[in-house]
């Protein structure tokens, strides 16, 4: 009896843990838990179902004849079995290189830039990915900035901190880059784009964040090796040229060629140049989801924006995808904390929109897209930046959803900065860590979409 007593718990506890099979910590960026696309985000969703009886006082037991009893243990085992090796074949979705459209953005890239190379480029990436990694496991981007534009910083750092406020930090084991090898390459008339598809494997876990070192080493040990793969795109602005080396990752300014302090500073002290800004040296500029990402679609920046581009001819699809996920990682932020003082700065007016607090874990990126926004004759110019994105709420599944951030800026303001988000647009001073609404070093309000793109409105789209 004792033992068909513990055999009739054993199923719905067997099913509790089942959820849990196959748990990903958060690589850099949050990607890995991405349910976005064709997938299904069932499989995450044990977790929050609860069991038990009901009604009937529940005191009683189950007798059960010895061979049942054994073979509803066994069935126990199988299900775990199986469904290990369920998960273990049904991997994320791969990204897949088209030769015909890598070889002609390669010869298209060429032409204006005879001394691009695939091969060292993708070196390049593979070390970029080195650094990139080695700064998230430390809990600081900080070093790896001079190589990604303020978007890419920005949703890094708030991913750290959404882990730090939950008591947890990731921890990375048996990492290694698989593979780094060129997906497309396109030109508009502002930038130049190479789309790189990135592969590595690594064993991680998010742990509680007071285990000493070799404790979470330990428990990242205990995770799967997990192969993963993400479309890193890099930009640079046209007529630049290639050259050896990664200046930026010398800390070396890529403009003047002046050494650079190892920290998070990325304006040169000496040419006054925005390093992560794109107008030097490529920079990491947009990550990627494989079931999110469409070479073809990449292109069109020709046809967007025609009306602000009549008195501003250098505004660019790029520019605008960048700022709207700066923006987007700070609404995240907002609802994550319950404070939106880092939200104000980046809102056309201070305290709008409205934002509301949300328990938020998990949150990935799919897709960031800049779109075509109605014109309003009231001073201000209006984009859409669409993204598509995952989390968990309050426990639950993974949910997919689409927002739509409505940017506006003043009609008389003009592009001038690249991509670059976190500095004040009328003097230049550092103010990536500043909540402040007026830049502490001229003055000048930075609500307001006098000099940049701000955000009015946000909409839940699907």
């Amino acid at each position: 009896m004792w033992l068909a007593r513990r055999c009739a718990l054993a199923l719905p506890i067997a099913l509790l843990l089942l959820g849990w099979i196959g748990f990903a910590g958060a690589r850099p960026g949050g990607g890995s838990h991405y349910s976005g696309g064709s997938h299904s985000s069932s499989s995450s969703s044990s977790g929050s179902h609860s069991f038990g009886s009901s009604g009937g006082g529940g005191g009683g037991s189950v007798d059960l004849p010895p061979w049942a009893v054994v073979g509803f243990l066994g069935l126990v085992v199988l299900i775990f079995v199986l469904s290990a090796v369920f998960k273990k074949r049904a991997p994320r979705a791969a990204v897949a290189v088209d030769a015909v459209a890598q070889h002609a953005g390669i010869a298209a890239l060429q032409g204006h830039d005879p001394t691009f190379d695939a091969a060292k480029f993708a070196e390049r990436t593979r070390a970029i990915m080195t650094r990139v990694n080695e700064a998230w496991l430390k809990g600081d981007m900080g070093p790896a900035r001079p190589l990604i534009t303020d978007g890419v910083y920005v949703r890094f750092q708030t991913y750290l901190a959404l882990l730090k406020s939950a008591g947890l930090r990731n921890v990375m084991v048996d990492w290694r880059v698989v593979g780094a090898e060129l997906v497309a390459a396109e030109s508009d008339q502002s930038w130049d784009t190479v789309h790189m598809k990135i592969a590595g494997e690594a064993r991680d876990r998010d742990v509680p964040a007071n285990l000493s070192a070799e404790e979470a080493q330990a428990k990242a040990k205990g995770a799967p090796l997990e192969p993963y793969e993400e479309v890193w795109s890099f930009l640079r602005r046209r007529g630049k040229h290639s050259r050896d080396g990664v200046p930026a990752l010398e800390e070396k300014c890529p403009a003047c060629g002046a050494q650079l302090p190892a920290s998070e500073v990325v304006r040169c002290d000496h040419c006054r140049a925005l390093v992560n800004s794109g107008e030097h040296d490529w920079v990491l500029a947009e990550i990627t989801q494989p079931e999110e990402f469409d070479a073809n679609s990449e292109g069109g920046s020709q046809q967007l924006l025609e009306s602000v581009r009549a008195h501003d001819p250098t505004v660019s699809r790029q520019e605008l995808e960048d700022r709207g996920s700066v923006i987007f990682w700070k609404w995240i932020e907002a609802q994550a904390t319950g404070e939106r003082k880092r939200l104000d700065r980046f809102c056309l007016q201070a305290g709008r929109p409205a934002v509301e607090p949300a328990r938020l874990s998990e949150v990935a990126v799919g897709s960031c897209e800049a779109e075509d926004a109605p014109a309003i004759a009231d001073g201000f110019d209006r984009v859409f930046v669409q993204l598509r994105w995952s989390a968990r709420v309050d426990g639950a599944a993974p949910v997919n959803m689409l927002h739509r951030l409505t940017l506006a800026r003043s009609s008389q303001a003009v592009s001038k900065r690249g991509l670059a988000s976190l500095d004040c647009p009328n003097c230049g001073g550092s103010l990536a860590a500043s909540d402040d609404l007026k830049c502490r070093y001229c003055g000048e309000a930075l609500t307001g979409g006098k000099h940049e793109w701000s955000l009015e409105s946000i909409l839940q789209t699907g």
